[in-house]
């Protein structure tokens, strides 16, 4: 079958939602820090969470993972050892703690799709934790392709490369929640971009920008209507 349009989803934030696991990652990075700059960490990071940012790190931040990170160079904390609670978080999600879930009508969405429509899942989330995710969300057997350990933002510039292969940039729609991590290599090649604005941080580049993830899926059917010739 010809590949006329990709849709191309991030995970965190996109197709799995739910942030419990995110106060589990950051006390892991927090834990060896002394008692009171571990105390301000997790306060730090529960105020984000709260959608009352207190630090300059968290303020920009994106997502609960994402303050983590820019917290852990905030108080010095080495990136291999924020990488191995990361991990660690991950293998425990994996593994069925943490509650997560699947945004509304993502299924029908993409069970909806033309077969000249290519479904590609691209995340930085570790390769071996997506499939036990996917099935536990009732998204799995769903993405045409999947690549974890993306390295992203950098990473990306390959994918896309690979995925368009010569062909219009303009055919491709990136969907996703961090515009560095997700959206902003896409549409410097000239691609779609789709942005869930989960926190109130606007990004003006994208095509179009919502709240949730459902509120997306109106603009993602009027898309592949628009660059499919079957229509949806």
């Amino acid at each position: 079958m010809n590949i006329e349009a990709t849709l191309l989803f991030d995970f965190d934030g996109t197709v799995r939602l739910g942030w419990e696991h995110s106060g589990h990652y950051a006390h892991l990075v927090a834990a060896e820090l002394p008692d009171d700059d571990r105390r301000a960490f997790i306060a730090a990071h529960e105020a984000f969470l709260a959608g009352k940012p207190t630090t300059a790190s968290t303020f920009d931040a994106y997502d609960p993972d994402n303050a983590v990170r820019r917290l852990s160079v905030e108080y010095g904390v080495e990136d291999a050892d924020r990488q191995a609670a990361y991990e660690a978080t991950r293998e425990r999600m994996a593994e069925g703690e943490f509650k997560i879930w699947a945004p509304e009508g993502i299924r029908e969405l993409i069970w909806g799709l033309p077969k000249q429509v290519e479904v590609v899942l691209v995340t930085n989330a570790p390769a071996a934790s997506l499939e036990p995710s996917l099935e536990r969300l009732g998204l799995d057997g769903l993405f045409d392709r999947i690549v974890g350990d993306a390295r992203k933002p950098d990473g990306l510039a390959d994918v896309l490369d690979d995925l368009l292969d010569g062909r219009d940039p303009g055919t491709l729609l990136s969907i996703g929640d961090i515009p560095r991590n997700d959206l902003a290599p896409a549409a410097d090649r000239g691609c779609a971009t789709a942005y869930i604005d989960h926190f109130g941080r606007p990004w003006p580049r994208a095509d179009v920008s919502a709240p949730a993830p459902e509120a997306l899926w109106p603009f993602v059917r009027r898309w592949v209507g628009e660059h499919v010739a079957t229509g949806v």
